[in-house]
């Protein structure tokens, strides 16, 4: 795809959430360019997306859930979403919590930068 449109973007994103939700590894990692930069809260950098596999497959502490994405954004390349997860932990808590994302596309329409924010009380 040599350059993708809004609409196709929005579908992306939120494609990626509604395959998080389903427990598709196989299909999340489908988003994502070979080279992703990869950035969360608590983690160090992930570049890759053997790096993101194994995330994704073990490191992940959030088990099932459901991401609500309230909004999606798109600026040429660069989209932005918001919304609330809720779900399981993996030690067997429950949680909800707002988060904010941002992506970043490459030619091709693959994610190649992602960024995620929580809303955690800090200060």
């Amino acid at each position: 795809m040599a350059s993708s449109t809004s609409d196709e973007l929005r579908r992306a994103v939120q494609g990626y959430y509604d395959a998080l939700d389903a427990g598709d590894t196989e299909r999340v990692l489908d988003y994502f360019s070979g080279d992703v930069l990869y950035r969360r809260p608590g983690y160090d950098r992930f570049v890759g997306i053997e790096r993101l596999r194994e995330y994704y497959e073990s490191a992940r502490k959030l088990a099932r859930g459901r991401h609500a994405v309230r909004a999606i954004l798109v600026d040429g390349h660069s989209v932005a979403a918001h919304g609330e997860w809720e779900g399981d932990l993996k030690d067997g808590g429950r949680t909800s919590m707002g988060f904010a994302a941002i992506f970043a596309f490459d030619g091709h329409g693959r994610i190649s930068e992602h960024t995620t924010y929580f809303f955690t009380p800090a200060v």
